[in-house]
């Protein structure tokens, strides 16, 4: 065994401003005598309604977000949290995060918003339906632990949004095939539109089995000890190898040294040794942030305790967080012995912290970083235990337990992720559906980018070569990434650009540390390295009556530097209609479509012209003399903020396919400034019109 198996009815047009709402039970927390919670909250949507200005998205009472939460960190820096939602149902994915310096001003926005169109939020069957037809569509449901829950949800999808029941179904049996589905239904017609399994693995004084003899703390009662300490609110109880009889383990004299006892006291020293990492490291309180979460009561009838099982069923070769607690296998003997070690609780409990701060979505790149935060906490948890030192089993993930007649090998090496047949370049990812879309395979990226960023080292295959920050800086631009910056659907993209908003908090955008987080991602295959030479200044010269301030109006080789968005904007390279060379933009070719395509451009102050032209081929399968699908020719200022409508092009311009030149736009008056020049795109529910759009210049 080489992995654990862990565990909108609105239509939205391009440009304008969602309506806020909130919500009078959102989270809150705060730094004591530090900023008003409710002026970081008032502010931050203040910047939130210019973001989505800027995205495109129309001001509709129907199209909210809902703030989920607010807190001012130890940095003095301001959070607000919320989740995109369209008549009140939440859009999976839709989130984002504002950030606020310490003055009020904006610091960044993680923007993780979906362009979502058209969606009847009516279901057309309950709740009740969905989950007869989860459970008709998996083959455990007999061997269910628990009753299913399901909820509405706006999922999107590249072919569509659909209003969907999320149905969570959980079976905790001991057996190989102990799992937690989550499967997505369509609300209108029953069919499944994707699944993927949440159960998240990692995989006195006591005789540990990987630990020697190690201090623990107990709560007395009457004659007997309890493996519950009510000063951590910790406690480890016995499922004495069953699935469903849970015990407390007692001792009369606070001596835990049988055979029974050991991988207990693993685990229990695990999950002091986890709590007081984070606490001492991170300042975190639990691993929800407020001392728990409590799911067990101790002996002593009041403390929730935070709670780890162990001899989980016969030969179980397994760990995993379920969402209330951790649970430990003994393995079989072979490919495991007890699934105790130090990494593994740090590995597990970490499953924890990320449900309860970003919530990484267990299924594909989401899922892959939610794995290698559980390995990168399990390794830094067991460098803390070792009094900050590091060496080549810290980079080991559970070495101790995993084929224990093998010496020298584990589950998997954060310093060699290939050792185990794991990625360590973004090129050689796994792309299939195995695996949840390869969340334990696919984790060997983010963490060999972690190894380098806290190392050092040259990689293989890009010879890009890492300075490193330390593992004590390392832990510290993660952890914040994790807890500050990161959504729900964080993709290898987004991770690199929160692990540096972190560095950049925490050290400073100048600094070696982001400097350095930069180029450890680079090294790993995401995003660009960071230029090292300072460009020598060229002075600007005056600009020809021909010249062109539209970079790539061509559209030849790619669609750099436009950006399209929406489901209705599309760009080919090779497109069998174009205008002039291979490439064009079109727009529409379908129904209920929306779409933007837009460039920022700069016209000198001293340009001795500047006009908007390009060519234009309008086809449509329309029939009717009104304007159904419509072509806008649009102005945005700098900051995303919408000027004006040069011109509008519906299905009535019907060229036949072929281009006509469009009229002259005089944009003057823009001289000196820097815009947005966009093509915004509406289309219908009946026929299709597609609008293309080539050989576009300012001049």
């Amino acid at each position: 065994m080489k992995k654990f198996v862990c565990v909108l009815a609105v239509t939205i047009v391009a440009l304008g401003v969602f309506a806020l709402w909130s919500d009078t039970t959102e989270a809150q927390r705060s730094v004591s005598g530090k900023k008003d919670i409710e002026a970081v909250r008032t502010k931050s949507l203040a910047y939130l309604n210019d973001r989505l200005a800027a995205r495109g998205f129309a001001r509709a009472s129907d199209t909210n977000v809902k703030v989920t939460e607010v807190f001012i960190d130890d940095l003095n820096m301001g959070h607000t949290r919320v989740q995109q939602t369209v008549n009140k149902v939440p859009v999976w994915g839709g989130e984002a995060i504002v950030h606020l310096n310490e003055d009020g001003s904006l610091a960044t926005i993680t923007d993780d918003l979906v362009e979502a169109s058209y969606v009847n939020t009516e279901p057309n069957f309950s709740r009740e339906d969905s989950i007869k037809f989860a459970a008709r569509s998996y083959k455990g449901s007999k061997y269910l632990t628990e009753k299913p829950v399901a909820d509405l949800w706006i999922y999107p999808t590249d072919g569509g949004n659909f209003l969907v029941y999320r149905v969570q179904l959980r079976r905790e049996d001991g057996s190989a095939e102990t799992a937690m589905p989550v499967i997505f239904i369509d609300a209108q017609t029953g069919v499944i539109i994707d699944e993927y399994d949440n159960l998240q693995t990692a995989t006195g004084s006591g005789a540990s089995l990987y630990n020697g003899t190690v201090s623990i703390e107990t709560y007395y009662n009457g004659s007997t000890y309890y493996l519950e300490g009510i000063g951590r609110k910790i406690g480890t109880f016995d499922n004495r190898n069953t699935t469903t009889s849970t015990n407390r383990f007692g001792d009369t004299d606070n001596i835990w040294n049988t055979s029974t006892q050991r991988a207990a006291v693993d685990a229990h020293f695990g999950a002091a040794q986890t709590l007081d990492y984070y606490q001492n490291v991170h300042g975190r309180n639990g691993i929800d942030g407020s001392g728990g979460p409590g799911y067990y009561t101790s002996a002593d009838g009041v403390t929730a305790l935070i709670s780890s099982k162990v001899h989980y069923s016969s030969n179980y070769n397994n760990a995993f967080w379920n969402g209330q607690f951790m649970t430990y296998g003994d393995g079989d003997g072979s490919t495991f012995t007890p699934l105790v070690t130090l990494d593994i609780c740090g590995h597990e409990m970490t499953h924890g912290v990320t449900e309860r701060t970003a919530g990484l979505v267990y299924q594909n790149e989401s899922g892959a970083l939610n794995e290698s935060m559980s390995d990168v906490f399990g390794a830094m948890v067991e460098r803390y235990k070792n009094g900050g030192t590091v060496n080549n089993q810290t980079w080991q993930i559970g070495e101790d337990a995993y084929t224990p007649n093998t010496a020298g090998d584990a589950l998997r090496d954060m310093s060699n992720t290939h050792l185990n047949g794991d990625p360590d370049h973004y090129s050689e990812r796994y792309t299939g559906t195995a695996d949840n879309g390869g969340v334990h395979t696919n984790s060997g990226i983010s963490n060999y980018a972690y190894y380098l960023l806290s190392q050092g080292g040259t990689h293989h295959f890009s010879n890009v070569t890492v300075t490193g920050v330390g593992a004590g800086a390392a832990e510290k631009i993660f952890y914040r990434a994790l807890a500050t910056y990161m959504t729900s659907s964080t993709n290898f993209a987004g991770a690199r650009t929160a692990t540096l908003n972190a560095a950049k908090d925490l050290y400073g955008a100048t600094s070696s540390q982001y400097t350095r987080t930069e180029t450890a991602w680079c090294a790993v295959g995401v995003g660009a390295c960071p230029t090292t030479s300072t460009p020598t200044p060229t002075p600007t010269p005056t600009p020809s009556s021909g010249s062109n301030y539209v970079v790539n109006g061509g559209l030849e080789g790619s669609v750099s530097p436009w950006t399209l968005t929406g489901n209705g904007s599309f760009y080919t390279a090779n497109g069998s209609n174009p205008n002039g060379g291979s490439g064009y933009l079109y727009f529409g070719a379908g129904s209920n479509r929306t779409g933007l395509g837009y460039q920022l451009i700069s016209i000198p102050s001293n340009a001795p012209s500047a006009n908007l032209r390009f060519a234009l081929s309008v086809s449509t399968a329309e029939t009717v003399n009104r304007a159904d699908d419509k072509l806008e020719v649009r102005i945005y200022n700098s900051s995303g903020s919408f000027v004006e409508t040069l011109d509008t092009y519906d299905n009535r311009n019907n060229t036949g396919g072929g281009y006509v030149q469009s009229s002259s736009y005089n944009l003057s008056a823009y001289k000196g400034q820097s815009i947005y020049i966009a093509f915004s795109v509406s289309t219908d529910s009946s026929l299709n019109t597609t609008f293309r759009v080539d050989d576009v210049s300012v001049k």
